[in-house]
């Protein structure tokens, strides 16, 4: 698979699994899950993210980009009130926290790195099984259809009065 057409799958999947892994690191270290306000900013900081990487010849950030937007959400999801009571850390995050948002980061990184290798040869496997289940034309269908009864022609019948034969004024030339 070349590398244009997996940079849109690359950046969906760096956007989505930002924010999904964010949410669940951070929720495993203590800090809650997030309400709409910072759901919102997860999503701001998410698509930025999948922005960021769903470009051509951007494999090579991908870790980098998934280590900032682990970053980013958890600085998003810290200036937010989790579940209606007050975050019970600053910004700074934990050593928990940094650890979860870390591992978290590398795990994504190597399944969209591993699902972006595998992505070419499954789908070839998909076209060629459909390929052999997709039944081919007979031929039997080629020629002119003929139609037994005659259409009557509404030309000069209908639209006469509404279709005007004179063309542009001789000045237009």
């Amino acid at each position: 698979m070349t590398d244009s057409s997996a940079a849109p799958l690359r950046g969906g999947a760096v956007g989505i699994v930002t924010a999904a892994l964010a949410v669940a690191a951070h929720g495993m270290a203590g800090g809650g899950w997030p309400d709409g306000a910072a759901l919102t900013l997860l999503v701001v900081v998410s698509i930025g993210v999948g922005a960021m990487t769903a470009v051509p010849r951007r494999s090579t950030v991908l870790l980098p980009a998934l280590m900032g937007g682990q970053l980013l959400a958890h600085i998003a999801l810290s200036l937010s009130d989790m579940s209606g009571m007050l975050h019970s850390h600053s910004l700074l995050p934990s050593t928990a926290m940094i650890a979860f948002h870390a591992a978290a980061s590398v795990v994504a990184a190597l399944l969209i790195a591993a699902a972006e290798r595998l992505y070419g040869p499954i789908t070839s496997i998909v076209r060629a099984v459909l390929a052999l289940l997709t039944p081919l034309p007979d031929g039997s269908a080629v020629g002119r259809v003929s139609m037994s009864v005659a259409l009557p022609s509404i030309h000069g019948i209908v639209l006469d009065w509404a279709i005007s034969r004179r063309g542009p004024p001789i000045s237009a030339y």
